[in-house]
């Protein structure tokens, strides 16, 4: 593939859909290609290169994982132990599910631990290990091993195993056993690592100007790095990781970073997600789809990347974006990929989901209610003849975040448990369905991978 091509493509998405920058490595029968368009930071001026970093957000937790399963190859700890065995010091506010939870459920997102660990402190006043005990105020979503819902906190306490375990910091086991052996020579662990290189910054779009605005949260604390708050890379270096994964734990250059049994454990599924327009299912950290692909996405202030591949075709792409919005630039990049390929583009599938007619409620009560994690409120409600849904966010650790109530978004019913908003506009679709009835009545609400608890 012609490298000029990737990058009037990435041109093309900046421009439609108001981006600021973007960098892009596709891997495809043994030759990688990168490209990268826009601006690394639009207060600096500092144009985006292949060479350089971006945030990465959660795609971190495979690198996580595979700190994990390295460990499992090592035999110090197996997949099916209690936490509990290796974290003698660990508490949750459910003692009894403590004791239930294995390292498995940890990485596969079945732990059922309330999901969202959001550090109190600045990234120079807490760390991973400090955080630890901040979850002994952690209840459960649902029973371990019950059901499915995507969980930072337990990708940190996996994190704190792997550090634990090793005596090392968490930041040079991924230097050291990830960086360093595949010749990731554009990446970096912590925030400091950035200056050596040419860094993006995050941005956001200013709903009230049209204008990007660059982020004031420049990286999530430190606490957060398991689970996604500081890993930045380029998009090729991205591509290495993960064609590592593809080749069974052997990197590019020829060197083994994980056992052909340990990649292989992480790329089968192990759990389905209830809710729509998510990935089919979990590995161990993987995303896996219905069509043979597995990925990750990853979410920070004002970036979102993704990582994508097909082994049985022999391709994989990482796209990188420097703003909140970045998923309409992803798929507009990908979509032509994966239409070559021949596999379902979820873009376009979302679009489909979209398209379907509402229907009418049998029993309108049984959807009504309040529904939350430790981070966020839902509340489904009557509204001017019809229904909507609004949000509340308890912590602020964005750049426009307010812990008020949102405005009630209109909602509409594509089926008797799944609704999605009526009118949205300038992104893809969310969809949300209400799931695991008692008695007629929905317990969870699940979407955007989580699953949150009814309160209401």
């Amino acid at each position: 593939m012609d490298p000029t091509d990737l990058k009037q493509q990435l041109e093309a998405a900046l421009a439609k859909h108001h981006g600021v920058g973007a960098s892009a490595a596709v891997y495809r029968g043994g030759e990688v290609t990168t490209a990268a368009a826009g601006l690394a930071n639009n207060v600096s001026g500092v144009e985006m290169t292949p060479e350089t970093l971006l945030h990465i957000g959660s795609i971190t937790k495979l690198f996580n994982t595979t700190l994990l399963m390295q460990l499992v190859d090592e035999g110090v700890v197996a997949l099916d132990d209690p936490i509990s065995r290796h974290l003698p010091e660990l508490k949750l506010g459910d003692p009894d599910a403590l004791a239930a939870i294995t390292l498995k459920m940890l990485v596969n997102h079945t732990s059922g631990i309330d999901g969202e660990i959001v550090p109190e402190h600045g990234h120079d006043q807490e760390t991973i290990a400090q955080a630890i005990p901040r979850f002994a105020e952690m209840g459960q979503i649902h029973g371990p091993g019950e059901d499915c819902s995507y969980c930072n906190t337990a990708t940190v306490i996996a994190g704190y195993l792997c550090q634990k375990l090793t005596g090392k910091s968490w930041y040079d086991l991924v230097r050291e056993q990830i960086f360093e052996p595949l010749g990731m020579e554009h990446a970096a662990a912590l925030p400091e690592e950035a200056l050596l290189h040419r860094a993006s910054a995050g941005h956001f779009l200013d709903p009230r100007s049209g204008k990007n605005v660059r982020t004031t949260f420049a990286f999530l604390p430190l606490s957060f790095a398991p689970a996604g708050a500081t890993l930045m890379m380029s998009a090729a270096d991205l591509v290495t990781f993960c064609r590592t994964h593809m080749n069974g734990g052997v990197g590019p250059n020829g060197v083994r970073i994980l056992s052909e049994a340990g990649a292989r454990a992480m790329q089968s599924r192990t759990t389905g997600y209830q809710g729509p327009g998510f990935a089919g299912g979990f590995g161990l950290g993987w995303m896996l789809d219905d069509d043979g692909s597995m990925g990750h996405g990853g979410g920070g202030p004002g970036i979102l990347s993704w990582l994508s591949a097909h082994p049985d075709r022999d391709f994989a792409i990482a796209v990188l974006t420097n703003v909140q919005h970045g998923m309409t630039i992803i798929n507009e990049v990908t979509g032509p990929y994966l239409t070559e390929l021949g596999v379902p583009d979820r873009g376009r599938e979302l679009e489909d989901f979209a398209g379907r007619p509402e229907v009418p409620l049998e029993n309108p009560s049984t959807v009504l209610g309040q529904f939350e994690n430790c981070a966020q409120m839902f509340e489904i409600l009557e509204h001017e003849g019809g229904y909507g849904m609004r949000l509340k966010m308890k912590f602020a650790f964005y750049d426009g975040i307010t812990t008020d109530w949102m405005p009630v978004q209109p909602i509409r019913f594509i089926g008797q448990n799944i609704f999605l908003p009526r009118d949205q506009v300038g992104e893809l679709p969310t969809a949300y369905a209400l799931v695991n009835p008692e008695a007629g009545v929905p317990r969870h609400l699940a979407g955007m991978g989580r699953l949150y608890k009814r309160v209401g």
